[in-house]
């Protein structure tokens, strides 16, 4: 991958969102993003998300609050990652049963991982959690 020219702004907000994901094991959202930047429109931290993902370097999830992944690495070199299988689906809504046999594996930061038990990741499936913003298909 050639290197990518990022303004000043967008390279402080990719600097944000690297040490928000290294300190909390998730990204941050558009008003927390707004809120470290001192900008005061979330309409301008969704423009410079969106030019960041238009030059390659995130991925935005729609529909997910806190759906931002650092796809170049170089930018996130710096971070301790692990993968944990994906093991099935938790109900927002009525109960699923969980499959012992990895559908998939989510890469999340190691700080957020237990060193002494066993873990994984569910995927949600319905949308009764909504207002807590928890959304159907996050993990």
């Amino acid at each position: 991958m050639s290197p990518v020219t990022l303004y000043k702004r967008q390279k402080q907000i990719l600097d944000f969102i690297s040490q928000y994901i290294q300190v909390n094991g998730h990204s941050p959202t558009l008003q927390e993003i707004a809120d470290s930047m001192e900008l005061s429109s979330l309409a301008t931290v969704h423009e410079h998300i969106q030019a960041l993902e238009k030059k390659g370097v995130i991925k935005k999830y729609e529909g997910s609050v806190r759906g931002i992944e650092i796809l170049d690495k170089t930018f996130n070199s710096s971070l301790s990652a692990v993968e944990l299988p994906l093991v099935g689906f938790i109900a927002a809504g009525e109960p699923i049963e969980a499959n012992e046999n990895p559908l998939a594996t989510v890469t999340v930061s190691s700080d957020i991982v237990s060193k002494t038990k066993r873990c994984f990741v569910l995927q949600v499936k319905g949308d009764s959690m909504i207002d807590m913003g928890i959304f159907d298909g996050d993990h």
